[in-house]
């Protein structure tokens, strides 16, 4: 099949199987690139394009010319005739082109003289794919810059400039963006790009807005530089979206007087203050700063105390102009102790408050000042009433004010800030935890080498959760220790801070809630709690809540609570005694049990508490439930499972670590214990692994394991075991073609299952016809596969509700019923068998069985031409194999893949599955693959050779 590539954007060309074409006359190229592009056009369109000012008989003449000039350079079969109306692309040729990229013009630098009809389709096609590409590049640009992908948004912003280069908002929101994301130099080299840009090219300079914007994010990038600080922890980090705006605030032209940042307890509140000052000092302002305690409530004009001190320093240094130190230092005094008592206990504060109001006021004349203030919610009411008369009386430009409080805390501090609040002159800020994106940005600041560890950078995230104090304390711990991660003692005395407050009974609350690993609804804390009524435990609740410790979310329709950061539970789990730990566990454990003890969903949880009750025997009693069902899944074809865990769809493979849970299956069976409990848990451990290493393609160990199982489960007298071992004896046979196996297992199955053992009996039943389908019995296997359909049917309509049990073996069957037709040469026949498997077994979800269903439909596909669909379908069972780890079938799924390839001339992608299927066949053993991968290897031969000889020519 003939391969055409044709390039579109930019300088185009048009290459045949590789190599580079040239026609004898533009127009021809222009007629091809026109048709290749529409994909079909009527003559009349074609003549009226490149020939409309000739006669329409010369024109129909150089058409056909043009047709001769293109199925002479790309072959004849390029293009088709329908009638003498209308011409087309071949569907028998492969057309590539460029037409998915967007970064550079279609058919830029090509041009048909005294063409005006092509050049204005192209120029109309350049257009309408600028704006296409401009609304893709706008939806990439926004992506890249949630994830702060800085490369992506510079591929972007690319695209958007080059469509409309002279607008200056879009500048401006790129600086804005770039500063945010903290690429400083970036923001800058954009806006001196626009400089020169708009002085060049339209003789004017950008207006005053672009050039505050420039001043702000040069100041930001010359007062807060990326660097260490000498104490060995990093310096102030991230918050460049915020501090960008607060860059605006401190402008000069800005209306706003007041800042207020919310944020709870160690999200960075601090540090964002220094920032600001530095901000403020680099725009030449004059930075005090003071701060709130919760003790000094009480104590009036106490946070005026620190900015006064630092004036007298200031003073002291000659930088306060005509305010002397001394001027200082008397109000100091004054205001530390100088205030008189009256009899009737009154402190009169009003000389202090107006020597201070005349002081601040003096200043603020002579330079602009900001004032920030650490935790104002804390502030007494004599130091609100003195800072809203320094609002009142000083306009914007004189007087900045940055604050910071408590979440839980701002309907005190609007309140007291009421008026501004209400003349619209305050900006409301919150500090968020950081994004994931924000957090590796800064992680890779100081750690540039984690780029090439990724789970590190995640490990730090899950472990800080994106607060500013618990990374900044990470990362100067691993600066110190190398890679650790464990709460430093700076972490321990910040919690302990936040829970001192607490009362009694809250502080039991949260000891409940942190014995579970992630949320706990009502009924639980009510059964763990019992003391407390339900409004009191609320009452509690919604104090935890108003503290920021814990936060509602709701699931489905039912309300339930978790901690806020996973090292408040970390902490509280630690504090509390052993022996209160093991009862809250055990309590747990038996109240799962009696609730919720039959649902698969539920058993790992159940274990993880009798595990953590100190009553190992009876966790892994459930982790053992839990991973015959996981196991059944992952390393059975047509698994019969819980309904329940057919819910679960795709997601199972994420319900456990199976290299863990086989850890598990070698600690119970290494267990001393004897008692009969322990010996079966023993016994279907030893089952587990079997089935995993048979399913892996290690026979030794699989077939060893289940023959211990095997002798095991004749001494219990257990016989629903023994069948299962006889069930994966005959699996190993399938795997291994061996049929004398597998036949003398399905037929002591049979007889074994006769009575009393529905279910096991139709699952023999199935796999007798497959028996009798190797043996070449055909008729024979047809009916006893109709009989296992209908064993299977019946059991699935005995149900009390309905549920995909038994949909797989179904589906089993009529996949087995699709192998006869394909062996009687039935292809279609074969393929309608195969579709209805697939229907009917997908509700059961992506199991092994469906991937091989899948694998039959596209074999047959491919052998009845139809390489589009099988492709589909062989990539669709591929991945399904290779993501549950099942071998048995992935051999054979790959080789067709590889023959599809060869078929389609994409040689390094037929190499590719072969080699795959290469791998997995010497593990799995079976003769079967065997013949199908040395028709591959000899057909990829050929194709190689061919290709060698083809290069060789030219």
């Amino acid at each position: 099949m003939e391969t055409i590539e044709i390039r579109f954007l930019g300088n185009p060309e048009i290459r045949r199987n590789g190599t580079r074409v040239s026609f004898p006359y533009r127009k021809a190229e222009a007629f091809f690139y026109y048709l290749a592009y529409r994909q079909r056009a009527s003559r009349e369109e074609l003549i009226h394009l490149l020939w409309g000012d000739e006669e329409e008989s010369t024109g129909r003449k150089k058409l056909r010319d043009a047709v001769y000039q293109v199925r002479r350079q790309l072959g004849s079969e390029v293009l088709t005739s329908q009638g003498n109306a209308e011409l087309a692309l071949s569907a028998k040729v492969r057309l590539s082109t460029d037409l998915s990229r967007c970064d550079a013009p279609f058919l830029e630098h090509f041009f048909v003289k005294n063409c005006y009809e092509f050049e204005e389709w192209a120029e109309g096609v350049r257009s309408e794919r600028q704006r296409q590409d401009s609304a893709v590049a706008r939806q990439q640009y926004e992506a890249a810059y949630q994830e702060e992908d800085v490369a992506g948004m510079q591929r972007a912003a690319k695209v958007l400039l080059a469509e409309d280069p002279f607008n200056e908002a879009l500048y401006l929101e790129l600086m804005q963006r770039y500063a945010a994301c903290g690429q400083h130099h970036m923001a800058l080299r954009l806006y001196r790009d626009m400089e020169k840009l708009f002085r060049e090219e339209l003789e004017t300079a950008p207006s005053r807005e672009a050039t505050q914007l420039f001043q702000q994010i040069f100041t930001m990038k010359e007062q807060l530089p990326p660097v260490e600080e000498k104490s060995g922890g990093p310096g102030y980090i991230g918050r460049e979206k915020e501090l960008l705006e607060i860059s605006g605030f401190l402008q000069a032209g800005s209306t706003k007087s007041v800042a207020l940042i919310e944020g709870e307890e160690g999200c960075g509140k601090t540090g964002f203050l220094d920032a600001c000052r530095k901000l403020a000092e680099g725009n030449g302002m004059l930075a005090l700063h003071a701060i709130c305690y919760r003790q000094g409530a009480e104590f009036f004009l106490s946070p005026f105390g620190d900015i006064f001190e630092e004036l007298r320093q200031l003073a002291a240094e000659g930088k306060l102009g005509d305010i002397s130190e001394e001027e200082t230092a008397l109000t100091i005094a004054e205001l530390a102790g100088g205030v008189e008592e009256e009899g009737s206990g009154y402190l009169r504060y009003q000389a202090v408050e107006q020597r201070l109001l005349g002081l601040l006021q003096s200043l603020c004349r002579k330079k602009r000042v900001l004032i920030t203030i650490d935790e104002i919610q804390w502030m007494d009411e004599v130091s609100y009433r003195l800072l809203l008369k320094l609002l009142q009386s000083l306009d914007s430009t004189q007087l900045r004010l940055i604050c910071t409080y408590q979440g839980q805390e701002e309907a005190k501090v609007v309140r007291q800030l009421e008026r501004p609040v209400r003349e619209d002159r305050v900006r409301f800020l919150a500090l968020k935890p950081f994004s994931r994106a924000e957090s590796d940005r800064i992680v890779l600041r100081v750690f540039p080498e984690f780029r090439e560890a990724p789970e590190r950078l995640a490990a730090l995230y899950e472990m800080t959760e994106g607060n500013a104090f618990f990374l900044q304390e990470m990362i100067a711990l691993i600066r110190e220790k190398g890679f650790v991660l464990r709460k430093t003692p700076k972490i321990d005395r910040l919690i302990a801070a936040r829970l001192s407050g607490l009362t009694g009974a809250e502080r039991e609350v949260l000891s409940c809630m942190a014995i579970f690993p992630e949320k706990i609804n009502m009924e639980e804390l009510e059964y763990l709690l019992p003391h407390m009524n339900r409004l009191e435990l609320l009452g509690h609740l919604e104090n935890l809540e108003g503290n920021r410790l814990i936060q509602e979310l709701t699931v489905g329709f039912e309300v339930c609570y978790k901690f806020v950061h996973r090292v408040f539970r970390e902490y509280l789990y630690e504090q509390q005694s052993a022996g209160r730990t093991r009862l809250y566990h055990r309590m747990l454990a038996e109240y799962y049990e009696r609730t919720q003890g039959g649902r698969y969903a539920a058993l790992p949880v159940i274990a993880h508490h009798w595990m953590h009750a100190l009553c190992p025997v009876k966790a892994y009693g459930y982790q053992i439930r839990y991973l015959q069902e996981f196991y059944t899944i992952l390393n059975e074809n047509f698994p019969i499972v819980h309904s329940e865990i057919t819910d679960l769809g795709g997601q199972f493979g994420a319900l456990a670590e199976a290299e863990k849970m086989l850890e598990l299956a070698k600690d119970v069976i290494r267990l001393e214990d004897n008692s009969p409990e322990v010996s079966r848990m023993k016994m279907q451990m030893l089952y587990i692994l079997g089935r995993h290493d048979i399913a892996a393609g290690h026979y030794d160990s699989g077939v060893a394991a289940i023959e211990q199982c095997m002798m095991a489960a004749r001494r219990c007298a257990d016989l629903d075991m023994l069948f299962s071992c006889y069930l994966q004896h005959i699996f190993h046979s399938i795997q291994t073609s061996n049929l004398e196996k597998a036949e003398r297992y399905t037929t002591l199955g049979l007889k074994e299952s006769a009575e009393g053992h529905a279910e096991m009996h139709a699952a023999f039943q199935r796999l007798w016809g497959w028996c009798l389908l190797r043996r070449g019995r055909l008729e024979a296997a047809n009916t006893a596969l109709v009989e296992a359909r209908s064993a299977f049917e019946a059991l699935e309509a005995e149900q009390a509700e309905k549920s995909p049990k038994y949909r797989a073996s179904i589906a089993a069957c009529l996949a087995y019923c699709g192998d006869i037709a394909r062996l009687q040469g039935k292809l279609e026949a074969a393929l309608a068998a195969y579709r209805d498997a697939a229907t009917i077994g997908g509700v059961s979800g992506e199991t092994n069985g469906m991937a091989q269903i899948y694998s039959g439909i596209g074999q047959l596909l491919y052998l009845l031409g139809r390489d589009a669909e099988s492709g589909e379908y062989l990539t669709r069972a591929a991945g399904i194999l290779t993501a549950s780890g099942y071998r048995w079938g992935l051999e054979r799924t790959e080789g067709y893949l590889a023959l599809l390839a060869i078929r389609q001339q994409q040689t390094a992608a037929a190499a590719e599955h072969l080699e795959k299927a290469r791998y997995i066949a010497e593990r799995i053993r079976n003769p079967e693959t065997e013949e199908l991968l040395r028709e591959a290897e000899v057909a990829l031969s050929r194709q190689e050779g061919a290709a060698r000889t083809m290069r060789g020519k030219f």
